[in-house]
């Protein structure tokens, strides 16, 4: 009896040790109040975010988060994003993607399931998808619309004509409507780094290594290259090109193809026009003048 209540025992361990510990995500927590805390995301539950934050396991009301990042470090937010940000939740895919709605559940393991209500339905998407997840407006981030350098307010840091696509922005909005089927010229220049590694540059066309960024908005490119969309499209590739077709009708959207921004430098120039009209030139030029 001693022996099968030994055996008995050994089995019932061998399967606590055998069952799966909790799916733990690192993410940046930055709250409402400001204060950034690096940490694992474990579930969401009555209690808020569960998280385990410096090996000990910490509830946030989701009251208290702005933003969920996956990939930033908390920093340098895209102002597409922060101009969407604060009249409900979004959830921004590494694709470049954005969903408005809110935020329904964190579940599932290795990797997380998250639960996103949006259009009157539940969507899930697994947390290796997931860039960001904006509970509110960021208390750093400035007011949308806010003045850039040359003037304009739509968000742009523009020089002269020329467009800045910061290698730490992700998707830069250009201002710039363009309709389906229309032919955009474009020229760029410039480097980027994309990691600490001071041979890991890219330039508009992509890494000069080769390389691809695995959860980038498009893996398939080069990371680093030069990439766009209309709207909250599906991004497509730019490059060095110096045309380029708009697959649909919208405002163009810029940015650099990587994963991970927070330890990315430089930024790349950009010129546009359509139809010989350059868009940050003259502000009597027609109905392409950013708004």
């Amino acid at each position: 009896m001693r022996t099968l209540l030994s055996t008995a025992g050994a089995v019932a361990l061998g399967v606590v040790l055998a069952a799966p510990a909790s799916a733990q995500v690192g993410a940046t927590f930055v709250l409402r109040s400001g204060e950034k805390i690096s940490g694992q995301l474990v579930d969401m539950n009555a209690r808020g975010l569960v998280t385990t934050v410096g090996g000990a396991e910490r509830a946030f009301p989701v009251s208290d988060v702005a933003v969920v990042d996956f990939v930033g470090g908390g920093n340098n937010f895209p102002p597409n994003e922060i101009n969407q940000a604060g009249s409900g939740h979004l959830l921004v895919l590494r694709n470049g993607q954005t969903l408005s709605g809110q935020l329904y559940d964190v579940g599932g393991r290795s990797p997380l399931r998250i639960t996103f209500s949006s259009g009157g339905g539940n969507r899930d998407f697994s947390s290796d998808e997931v860039a960001r997840i904006y509970l509110a407006r960021p208390a750093s981030s400035s007011a949308p619309n806010s003045s850039t350098a040359n003037g304009n307010s739509s968000g742009q840091q523009v020089r002269g004509d020329t467009l800045i696509v910061s290698s730490r922005s992700g998707w830069v909005s250009t201002g710039l409507r363009v309709t389906q089927g229309e032919t955009i010229q474009i020229t760029s220049s410039g480097e980027v780094r994309l990691s600490s590694n001071p041979n890991d540059i890219a330039t508009t066309a992509g890494s000069k290594s080769g390389r691809y960024a695995r959860n980038a908005p498009m893996p398939q490119a080069l990371a680093g290259a030069l990439i766009g969309r209309i709207d909250n499209g599906a991004p497509f590739g730019i490059g060095d090109q110096h045309t380029f077709t708009a697959p649909q009708s919208g405002t163009l959207s810029l940015a650099v193809n990587d994963d991970d921004l927070n330890d990315n430098s430089g930024e790349f120039q950009v010129n546009l026009s359509v139809n010989g009209q350059t868009p940050y030139q003259n502000p009597n030029r027609g109905r392409r003048r950013p708004n």
